[in-house]
């Protein structure tokens, strides 16, 4: 039990200094987010200071950008469990890792959400009311106590799920499923939940007619599922980038293999002290895989395997390291990087497919060789083929593939929540009652008072131009998909902020028109509420990255922390 608190805080540890260590564009990204940070945090004290008055809120409008922000970021967290479903329901391999980042947004939307319901509050300091003990929460016959407990309980549930995903990883061991997997499904209800409970806190508000629909809890997942993969399949480019190592074409190998010798009982020694699973395998199930199998010795910068090469051998590195390469999209980027104990090339050897990288060593090694049909002779003992069959998941692997298959979520999505926008427009105009001066007032204008017509025409105009470029071929380019991705996540901001939050206020229930504008001061708090968001969000990457690419691992403790290529 110290021994595990010890490598637990180790890994904390680590975790923490890698997040300091970066390039040029990392520390001006970092900086910038930082500086940003400050200057909310320095508007946000002014605001508790001189309280809500500096604020373009009122008695009248007392929801404004704070809370159209928190809207739209629940949806964002929501968004998450639209890259769980394919992979543990449908068993998608291509997104395995890419729902860690999916559920790490996640995590860092709902900090936002929290801190942007706190700085909407005029007195934060009194939040103890809502402790269960202390003061009263009011559940469940309140609306808000159900919303402060799905926040938290989903906070807590990626968290976990997040955390010890990674953890396992830097420890090379295969998760316990009994640990993670409940929590998974319990998330995937989790995430429709704080969506439709931050819905009904609209919906149950029948003073309000522009909000008391039925159709606002579908709305809301809708966009939900649009602008959170839409955020995402951002993001993961991003991620792409930045881990690209060079021009693709740039790998042509320094050196060529030093010396090669055939296997013996002793190399497999040597690689049980790193998997102890090869013990159990039978000393003639053994020699059986020795037969072909060679022992490589090579030098920095040897290619061990090409992209694109059909020969059918799998690799496990003895000692050194080894990395692993794919060109896509015209760069490099690293999936894996290999040392003692790890196994390269086992996918396209076991079902005889191309390479879909080129793997090459990064400092002095011993890789041991396996033919395709020794590697299966080991694998017909279960622990052996239970061990690798978990590591064959271990890469990061960001393919064009899984960013379309993000495209067909947000696809489907936006076809939806355009489709649901025009019913609830249909149904405020159609009607012709009094009930729809709030839509009048969004749309057209009323009485002279048209502050957002243009919010609201941009925010259509947007969501339009996103659906019909998903809906066309053309979006099955990067370019022209990231173009959509950013309609969709701008129009639903908008959609789902001004569009939705404000014009419920507007006309009052007495019939007052009282317009609203975000001041100087709330703007700057909110670009320092999201520059806090994606500095969090940023930190999470940078120390996930290296664990999923398999450079920072428990087995180099006490070793320079990787860089960000």
């Amino acid at each position: 039990m110290i021994q595990a608190s010890r490598d637990y805080l180790t890994f904390l540890w680590r975790c923490a200094r890698v997040a300091f260590v970066g390039d040029w564009r990392y520390y001006t990204w970092m900086g910038l987010l930082t500086a940003l940070c400050l200057l909310g945090l320095n508007a946000y004290l002014k605001q508790f200071v001189h309280g809500l008055a500096v604020t373009g809120m009122s008695d009248e409008v007392s929801w404004g950008v704070y809370i159209a922000n928190f809207t739209f970021l629940v949806g964002v967290a929501a968004a998450a469990v639209m890259m769980v479903i394919p992979v543990y329901i449908y068993d998608n391999e291509e997104l395995h890792d890419l729902v860690i980042f999916g559920e790490l947004l996640a995590v860092a939307a709902i900090v936002m959400c929290l801190a942007f319901v706190t700085v909407d509050l005029g007195r934060p300091d009194r939040f103890w009311h809502l402790i269960p003990g202390i003061g009263q929460m009011n559940f469940p016959s309140s609306m808000l106590s159900w919303d402060v407990i799905v926040l938290n309980g989903y906070l807590l549930l990626n968290v976990h799920i997040c955390g010890y995903l990674i953890y396992c990883r830097y420890q090379k061991k295969k998760p316990a499923k009994w640990f993670y997997i409940p929590f998974v499904f319990i998330a995937i209800v989790w995430a429709v939940s704080i969506h439709t409970v931050t819905a009904f806190l609209y919906v149950g508000l029948g003073g309000r007619p522009f909000w008391n629909s039925a159709i606002v809890g579908p709305r809301f997942l809708a966009s939900a599922f649009a602008a959170g993969p839409a955020l995402i399949i951002l993001a993961l480019q991003v991620i792409r980038r930045v881990t690209a190592t060079a021009p693709a074409g740039a790998d042509t190998p320094g050196s060529a293999i030093k010396s090669s010798r055939p296997a013996t009982e002793a190399d497999l020694a040597a690689l049980a002290a790193y998997l102890p699973e090869l013990a159990e395998v039978p000393a003639a199930a053994r020699a059986r895989a020795l037969a072909g199998a060679s022992v490589l010795e090579v030098e920095p910068g040897t290619a061990l395997l090409r992209q694109g090469a059909k020969d059918h051998e799998a690799f496990f590195v003895l000692q050194g390291r080894v990395v692993v390469r794919r060109a896509e999209g015209g760069r490099l980027r690293v999936t894996r990087s290999a040392g003692p104990g790890d196994q390269f090339g086992e996918i396209s050897a076991l079902h005889g497919t191309a390479r879909t990288a080129t793997a090459t060593a990064e400092e002095p090694s011993l890789v041991l060789r396996l033919p395709a049909d020794s590697l299966r002779v080991l694998m017909e003992t279960g622990a052996v083929d239970q061990i690798v069959r978990s590591r064959m998941q271990e890469r990061l692997l960001i393919t064009d593939h899984a960013l379309l298959t993000l495209r067909g979520i947000v696809q489907v999505s936006m076809i939806i929540n355009v489709f649901l926008l025009a019913n609830e427009v249909f149904k405020e105009f159609y009607s012709g009652t009094t009930h729809g001066a709030s839509s009048h007032y969004l749309f057209l204008g009323l009485h002279g008072h048209h502050a957002l017509v243009p919010w609201i025409w941009t925010a259509v105009a947007l969501n339009l131009i996103g659906m019909v470029l998903l809906i066309l071929p053309l979006s099955r380019s990067l370019k022209w998909l990231d173009v959509a991705c950013i309609c969709c996540i701008v129009g639903i901001w908008i959609e789902k902020g001004m569009g939705l939050v404000i014009p419920g206020f507007i006309p009052t229930p007495l019939g007052a028109l009282v317009e609203y504008t975000p001041s100087l001061n709330e703007t700057l708090v909110c670009l320092g509420i999201w520059a806090f968001g994606l500095l969090l969000y940023t930190v999470f990457l940078r120390m996930t990255v290296p664990i999923l690419q398999g450079r920072m691992t428990k087995a180099n403790e006490g070793q320079p922390e990787p860089t960000l290529a």
